[in-house]
C-alpha cells in the first residue's frame, strides 16, 4: 500500500542550464552492460514500496493506479489539480549500472506548461532520480524531501526541443530537467528511453555523480496550469555490467 508521504513546498524565469543537444550524452567505457536488473515493474508495485510524496500546497495529490490497456501494465497517473509523485528507495551505483531504460507514453498533457517558469512548472511525466538520499530521517517519517541532486527526466509540450537541459526555476542547482519526450503523436502510443545516467549527470550539473542513486520517483502533476493529463509508467531496467 502506498501510505507514507513527503510533503515539500515566483521565479519569471528558470535559466536554461545548457541549449539543446544534438544527441544523448554517452561516456566511454570498456566491456559490455548486457547484464539486465530491474529497477521498478509495475506488477510488482505494492511489494516494491513506493511511497506518496506530495509537491502542492493544497496536499492534493494526482491519482497513480494499476492500469492494463491491449495488455501492457503500467502505473497510470491523472492530474487532479496537484503535484505529486511516487518514490522508490533504491541504491543504485551507475559505475556498475549506468544505463536506464523504461518505457511510457502520455495520453493528455498540459499545454500551457513551462519549464521555464516555477508557477507553470508542471510536468505530464517524469522520471526523477536521485543522487543521494532524500530523507533525512527513516524513510516516511518526513514533511518534506532533502535537496539532492536530481535528473528529472521530462516529458511535456513540443514548444522545448529534445535534449534541452534546465534548471528547475522552484529549485534551481537542485533539479535539473532533460526533455526526453515532446508533444503527443497519438495518445496509445508507448516510447521506449534508454539513458546513461552518469553521462547526463555530468551534462546537467558540470561533473560525475559522488553518490549513488539513492531514491527514483514517478511524478505527474497539474497543480499549476489545472489542465488535464493522463500519463502511463512502464517497467524500468538497468544495464549492468556482466559477473
Amino acid at each position: 500500500m502506498i501510505t507514507r508521504a513527503f510533503r515539500g513546498g515566483p521565479a519569471a524565469l528558470a535559466l536554461a542550464f545548457l541549449t539543446a543537444c544534438t544527441a544523448q550524452p554517452e561516456l566511454a567505457r570498456e566491456g559490455s552492460f548486457d547484464r539486465q536488473d530491474l529497477l521498478y515493474d509495475p506488477a510488482l508495485a505494492i511489494e516494491q514500496g513506493w511511497l506518496a510524496m506530495s509537491l502542492s500546497p493544497n496536499g492534493r495529490l494526482t491519482d497513480y493506479r494499476l492500469d492494463s490497456t491491449q495488455d501492457h501494465l503500467s502505473i497510470r497517473a491523472e492530474g487532479q489539480r496537484a503535484a505529486s509523485g511516487l518514490v522508490l528507495p533504491v541504491n543504485v551505483d551507475v559505475e556498475a549500472c549506468p544505463y536506464l531504460e523504461w518505457e511510457w507514453r502520455v495520453e493528455k498533457l498540459q499545454e500551457g506548461a513551462s519549464l521555464y517558469e516555477a508557477d507553470l512548472e508542471d510536468v505530464a511525466a517524469s522520471i526523477w532520480v536521485m543522487f543521494g538520499d532524500p530523507e533525512p530521517g527513516p524513510w516516511g517519517a518526513i514533511t518534506a524531501p532533502k535537496p539532492v541532486p536530481t535528473l528529472r527526466y521530462v516529458w511535456t509540450t513540443d514548444k522545448i526541443q529534445e535534449e534541452t537541459i534546465i534548471d528547475s526555476p522552484s529549485q534551481p542547482g537542485v533539479i535539473r530537467s532533460i526533455v526526453v519526450q515532446g508533444g503527443i503523436v497519438s495518445p496509445l502510443a508507448w516510447e521506449g528511453e534508454k539513458r546513461d545516467l552518469a553521462a547526463d549527470y555530468q551534462a546537467a550539473f558540470g561533473g560525475l555523480p559522488q553518490s549513488n542513486v539513492l531514491a527514483v520517483a514517478l511524478v505527474t502533476g497539474n497543480y499549476h496550469t489545472q489542465e488535464p493529463v493522463v500519463a502511463h509508467y512502464g517497467a524500468a531496467r538497468l544495464r549492468c555490467s556482466g559477473g
